[in-house]
């Protein structure tokens, strides 16, 4: 059995690029809907970029993508997990980016999520792979407070801290903050607030959610037929963070950054059940 190593650093996307590193990848195909930091991300490794697509229910068409291809796929909200295990039977060069379930046992060629998606701290994400880069990395040192509740002006905030790091070691900070963690406790909370909101919405859903026990979402993502929901919502002064850049409306996924609304896990953030069922 291949050896594999945990290796910490500060951004789920810059594990992808450590990845790119370790095994001098030089074309990866992706999803056209995919978050803008992880092309940004392969872009600055001077790695070539081929796009797919993905269908209604997140499931990739890769039809004519060689086998042997270096292939990306997102764990979709954190809900995809048979998607992942079937894909990576298939592809040997699969890379799962688990940023949307840090709970998701590692597999593929390589796999890495996100701490500070899922907790309360500032950077902090898990990379598993069979090889190592030969470049050595220091810690991401900055110093920062522990946030009091991850608001919307703490999240923007940070993001734009976060832009141009490039590839470093988890912080020590977060490091000390995140053994403190009761990850059961945190898992069980998350799982059972999705179920809240999927009792709740899952009549005007269209997205035919079936959690396995590998899932762990990181938002309940609620894709409505009201083409006017956001901006509904919007003008009622609720925060709709969209995944993620537009696309063009002759996509399949376009209706995803239309009409497809991730409520929150981590907060107390609810949607107005009447305007929902308009």
């Amino acid at each position: 059995m291949t050896k594999r190593y945990q290796v910490k650093l500060n951004l789920a996307r810059n594990c992808l690029r450590y990845v790119i590193k370790a095994y001098s990848i030089r074309e990866i195909y992706i999803p056209y809907y995919i978050c803008p930091t992880v092309i940004s991300a392969i872009r600055k490794e001077n790695c070539h970029i081929k796009f797919y697509h993905i269908g209604k229910d997140f499931f990739p068409k890769l039809e004519n993508i060689p086998l042997e291809a270096f292939i990306l796929y997102p764990n979709y909200f954190g809900i995809c997990a048979k998607h992942v295990n079937t894909l990576s039977a298939r592809y040997p060069n699969l890379i799962i980016d688990n940023a949307h379930n840090f709970y998701m046992p590692d597999c593929g060629l390589a796999s890495f999520n996100s701490l500070r998606k899922f907790f309360n701290v500032k950077d902090g994400a898990y990379l598993y792979t069979s090889k190592l880069c030969e470049e050595n990395f220091h810690p991401d040192d900055y110093f920062y407070k522990t946030f009091d509740g991850l608001t919307y002006e703490d999240m923007k905030e940070n993001e734009i801290r976060l832009n141009n790091q490039d590839i470093k070691l988890i912080s020590h900070t977060t490091e000390r903050y995140f053994n403190c963690i009761n990850l059961e406790q945190e898992k069980l909370k998350r799982l059972e607030k999705f179920k809240i909101f999927h009792e709740r919405y899952k009549k005007i859903n269209e997205l035919n959610i079936k959690l396995t026990s590998a899932d762990v979402p990181f938002v309940y993502p609620l894709l409505s037929k009201n083409d006017n929901i956001v901006e509904e919502l919007e003008k009622e002064g609720h925060i709709i963070l969209r995944y993620w850049n537009t696309l063009p409306d002759n996509f399949e996924e376009y209706r995803f950054y239309r009409n497809l609304i991730p409520i929150p896990l981590n907060s107390n953030i609810y949607i107005l059940k009447n305007t929902l069922h308009q």
